[in-house]
């Protein structure tokens, strides 16, 4: 296949962004989670904690789940999976799981962290990606601060206050200089702007509706906005009157968008890759997109030559003496508690061909055997087709 010198410095341009990309992620202060804060190494603690259990897999949790969408993380041939950030710990005792996932691999490697972006609409979440950010001091002495980030706010524990807070001190402040501090009509305005002046600088108060430093409450969040006489921020920090000192809000800074190159990927058939990804495979009311459950058999295939006790598919199940089962996660339901989810598993005769996903209810794990799932011939046939155009036509795993 032909490259054109467009398509050439396509690739070029796509491999700096996605190295760039890399080590920033490498580098990664937190996440901005819409007005959440997540730190990174408390998103690598979550992330370690997951991964434990990925091995063995126990699918009657509804954690980890898996991401069905791992092309946001720029990965084709691998499942990724989601567990929550808040509650990790006691995620399968009934804690609640909030609104923010950190999402790993299927070897429990961290990728990232994702939040919710609707409450209530759908019987599966729909994510989007939190966005990294550095401090200041993080930032890369190598490269073009000014060009390749941005300053876009402040991290106050685990609260996010966007940058437009500045801009509202700045405004404040240029209406201050119609004033002279030597007559009464400049006090009228600091009171009716309930501006303050102590100590040589002017603060105001800044109101966020919760305050995610309180765990389970939605009590508001109250910060002090100090700023000079010359329209300099000098600080932001809570706003506390007992006798605790509280650390002043840190300045975070994000890559700036790469503007016509993140919908770029030269690497990929965007037309076949749309195609695959509208394949799904419907089961007991789960929907399964095809590409992953063609990663499983990819996953599985290269799992055999490990000893099945400790495999991060979980232990192999034998069923009726020529049915083989590798249970697998499925993706994130709502309103599904723990020990009432529906159970999957890639079936397998004792020759090591695929016969099918199977499904049972996980309260019912004790009196009945697992069930094929509806149409096994049809979804054979989709993955022989997909393994096969993948491999120039062999499918030599799973497959008469």
């Amino acid at each position: 296949m032909r490259i054109t010198k467009f398509g050439r410095l396509q690739v070029i341009v796509y491999t700096a962004v996605i190295s760039l990309e890399l080590a920033f992620q490498c580098n990664a202060s937190g996440y901005i989670c819409d007005d959440h804060i997540v730190m990174h190494e408390e998103a690598q603690e979550v992330a370690l904690y997951a991964s434990k259990l990925l091995n063995p897999v126990d699918p009657k949790y509804k954690y980890p789940a898996l991401l069905e969408d791992n092309q946001l993380f720029g990965i084709e041939n691998r499942n990724i999976f989601v567990v929550p950030f808040k509650n990790h710990i006691s995620i399968r005792n009934g804690g609640k799981p909030g609104s923010d996932r950190v999402v790993i691999d299927d070897e429990g490697n961290f990728l990232g962290v994702m939040m919710i972006v609707d409450n209530e609409a759908g019987a599966v979440p729909t994510y989007k990606k939190c966005t990294k950010f550095l401090t200041y001091n993080e930032l890369s002495l190598d490269l073009n601060v000014d060009n390749v980030y941005q300053n876009s706010g402040f991290a106050c524990g685990s609260n996010f206050l966007p940058a437009d807070i500045e801009s509202e001190m700045i405004r404040k402040c240029r209406e201050l200089e119609k004033f002279s501090p030597k007559y009464g009509l400049f006090f009228q305005f600091l009171r009716r702007k309930d501006i303050n002046f102590a100590d040589n600088k002017f603060w105001f108060k800044h109101v966020i509706e919760k305050d995610y430093n309180i765990h389970g409450t939605k009590q508001a969040a109250v910060y002090r906005v100090e700023f000079s006489s010359t329209c300099r921020l000098i600080q932001i920090k809570p706003a506390v009157r007992n006798a605790s000192i509280k650390p002043a809000c840190i300045e975070v800074w994000t890559m700036k968008p790469s503007v016509g190159i993140t919908s770029i990927n030269p690497s990929m058939n965007i037309k076949n890759q749309n195609q695959e990804s509208s394949e799904t495979y419907l089961c007991n009311n789960v929907t399964f997109r095809m590409v992953n459950l063609r990663n499983y058999l990819s996953r599985i295939h290269s799992l055999q030559g490990t000893a099945p006790a400790t495999n991060t598919e979980g232990v192999l199940i034998r069923q009726n003496g020529n049915l083989i089962l590798w249970p697998i996660l499925s993706p994130e339901k709502r309103n599904q508690r723990s020990g009432q989810s529906t159970m999957f598993a890639m079936g397998f005769d004792n020759e090591n061909n695929f016969s099918g996903l199977y499904y049972i209810s996980a309260k019912n794990l004790a009196r009945i055997g697992y069930k094929v799932c509806p149409h096994e011939d049809y979804l054979r046939s989709s993955l022989v087709k997909m393994i096969s155009t993948e491999n120039d036509g062999r499918t030599r795993i799973f497959f008469s």
